[in-house]
C-alpha cells in the first residue's frame, strides 16, 4: 500500500484575508470532497519543527543546526564533540555580510580544498556545497554563536564567539580571513569590485542526541523529499531516507513533475514543497497565483488518480502561521462539502488535529 504525505507549508493564508486557494483547483477539490477534512493546529515555537513533519512529537528530536548540518553531511564525528553549521561569508574593512549570491562551482570547491588546511587536533572541516558546510569541536561546553542570516555589514568584534572555546574559534575565524583573503580568485573579485569570499564562520552550535528510529518504529523505510539541510539531516537520525535536496528546487522553479514521479515510485513518502512560504515571505503574490494551480494539476492530481488503481493512503496537509487545513484520502471516501481555503477554518464542525499525528496516520498502514 502506497502511504503519501504532502506538506505545503502556508499555502493557506489568514481567515478574511486574499486567498489564492479560491481559484479553480479540480484536483484539491476532489481530493477535498472525498476525503476526511480537517484543521492542523499551529506549528509550536520549539528548536526543531521538522521533528513533526516526520511524524514525531516535538519532546521526541530537539536539536540546534549545527549538528542537523553535521547529520545532513553523513559525518558522524566523536560522540562528545560540538557540531557547528560553517556558514561562508564577505568580510571587508572590519564588517561581515552575508553573500546574497551564489557561489560559482569553481570557487565552492577552492572553499571546500582549502578549508582542510584550517584543521586542527580539535576542529574539522565537514565539507557540504556553496556557502555552507560544517565544523566539529572535539570538546564540550557553553558557548555563544551567531546566526549570520541577514548580516550586512555587521561589526565582526561584536558577534565572535564567546564562551568556552571562544580563543580557539576566534583563531579559526582570522586564520579563514588570512587564507581566503589572498587567494587568486578573491584578488580578482575586489578588483572587479565584488565582495570576497573570505570568511568562514561557525554558528549553530550544539551536540547530537538520541531520537526515535521510525523505520523500526513504524515498520519500514520512508523517503523525505525536501529542500531542507535540517531536515535531511534530522531524517538520517532518524532512520529515514532523504532524497538528493537539489531535486526538488525552490519557489516558482519547484520541480513538481519530478517530485510526482518520484513519490509514484516510492512505497512511502513525505514531501515537503516549501514554495508557498518562499513565495509568501517575499511578497511574491502574482507567481503565488500562478504556483497554487500548478500544485494542482503538476502533483496533486497525478496523486489522486494513482489512488484509483492501487491500495492507497494520501494525506495534503497545509499548515499555516495559524490554523492550517489537512485532507486524507483513505479506503472509504467521504462526501465533504466544506472546501479547502481559508473559510474552512471557521467551521466548528472540523476537527483540530496536530501536524505529528496527521503524519504519523498518513504514514500507517491501515489494519
Amino acid at each position: 500500500m502506497r502511504r503519501t504525505v504532502l506538506i505545503v507549508p502556508e499555502l493557506v493564508g489568514l481567515p478574511g484575508g486574499d486567498s489564492f486557494l479560491r481559484q479553480s483547483l479540480p484536483s484539491l477539490s476532489s481530493l477535498t470532497e472525498q476525503g476526511d477534512l480537517s484543521k492542523v493546529s499551529p506549528i509550536p515555537n520549539i528548536e526543531t519543527p521538522e521533528a513533526l513533519f516526520l511524524g514525531m512529537r516535538s519532546e521526541e528530536a530537539q536539536m540546534r543546526q549545527g549538528p542537523l548540518t553535521i547529520s545532513a553531511l553523513n559525518a558522524d564525528p566523536p560522540e562528545r564533540s560540538t557540531h557547528f553549521h560553517l556558514s561562508v561569508l564577505s568580510f571587508e574593512d572590519g564588517t561581515v555580510t552575508e553573500p546574497q549570491f551564489e557561489l560559482l562551482p569553481a570557487e565552492s570547491a577552492l572553499v571546500s580544498e582549502n578549508a582542510t588546511r584550517l584543521n586542527t587536533k580539535v576542529l574539522t572541516f565537514v565539507k557540504g556545497a556553496g556557502k555552507d558546510h560544517g565544523l566539529v569541536w572535539e570538546g564540550r561546553g557553553d558557548m555563544a554563536t551567531y546566526n549570520p542570516k541577514g548580516f550586512a555589514r555587521e561589526p565582526m568584534k561584536s558577534k565572535l564567539p564567546e564562551g568556552d572555546a571562544d580563543v580557539i574559534l576566534r583563531k579559526y575565524i582570522d586564520d579563514s580571513i588570512n587564507l581566503f583573503s589572498e587567494m587568486e580568485f578573491n584578488l580578482r573579485r575586489v578588483d572587479e569590485g565584488l565582495p570576497p569570499i573570505n570568511l568562514l564562520w561557525p554558528w549553530g552550535h550544539g551536540v547530537r542526541h538520541s531520537v526515535p528510529n521510525l523505520a523500526l518504529r513504524r515498520g519500514g523505510p520512508t523517503m523525505v523529499e525536501s529542500g531542507s539541510m535540517r531536515l535531511a539531516g534530522l531524517t538520517r537520525l532518524a532512520g529515514y531516507r532523504h532524497a538528493d535536496r537539489n531535486l526538488l528546487g525552490n519557489g516558482v522553479r519547484t520541480n513538481l513533475k519530478g517530485l510526482a514521479q518520484r513519490i509514484l515510485s516510492s512505497e512511502s513518502t513525505v514531501a515537503v514543497v516549501e514554495a508557498a512560504a518562499e513565495l509568501r515571505s517575499q511578497s511574491m503574490w502574482e507567481e503565488l497565483e500562478w504556483f497554487v494551480p500548478e500544485l494542482d494539476r503538476e502533483l496533486i492530481k497525478p496523486l489522486l488518480e494513482s489512488t484509483m488503481h492501487e491500495p492507497s493512503r494520501f494525506t495534503f496537509i497545509a499548515p499555516g502561521r495559524g490554523l492550517g487545513l489537512s485532507v486524507t484520502l483513505g479506503k472509504q471516501p467521504g462526501t465533504n462539502v466544506i472546501p479547502f481555503d481559508e473559510r474552512a477554518l471557521e467551521e466548528r464542525v472540523l476537527p483540530t488535529r496536530d501536524l505529528w499525528q496527521l503524519v504519523e496516520y498518513g504514514l500507517t498502514t491501515p489494519a
